[in-house]
C-alpha cells in the first residue's frame, strides 16, 4: 500500500495521486495534436468541440502541473489553493471564447 507522504533526507514530501500523475501525462500527450489541428486548419478554431476539448485539456493539464509542485508538505495548501484559483479562471474565461467566441 502506498503511502500519502514520505521523509526523504529529513523533508516531508507528499507523494502524488495516481490520477494526477495520469491526467498530467495523457493531457500533456493530447494537447500536442490538438493545438497542431487547430493552428494547421484555421477553419477549425470556430469549431465549439475542439475548443471546449482544448480548454478542458489545458485546464486539467495546468491543474495538475500546479497540484503536483505541491511536493513540500508545509506549501501544500497553498500550492492546492494557487491550483483552484488557477483553474477557475482559466475555466471561466474559456468558457467564454468556447461560448460566445464566432
Amino acid at each position: 500500500m502506498q503511502a500519502s507522504e514520505r521523509i526523504v533526507f529529513g523533508r516531508a514530501f507528499r507523494v502524488t495521486p495516481v490520477w494526477l500523475w495520469v491526467m498530467q501525462r495523457a493531457s500533456g500527450l493530447l494537447l500536442g495534436p490538438l493545438v497542431a489541428l487547430h493552428v494547421w486548419m484555421p477553419e477549425m478554431s470556430h469549431n465549439r468541440a475542439l475548443n471546449a476539448a482544448l480548454l478542458l485539456l489545458v485546464v486539467g493539464h495546468g491543474y495538475s502541473g500546479i497540484r503536483r509542485l505541491a511536493q513540500q508538505e508545509r506549501r501544500a495548501a497553498v500550492v492546492t489553493a494557487h491550483a483552484w484559483m488557477w483553474l477557475i479562471l482559466v475555466a471561466l474565461f474559456g468558457a467564454l471564447i468556447v461560448l460566445y467566441g464566432r
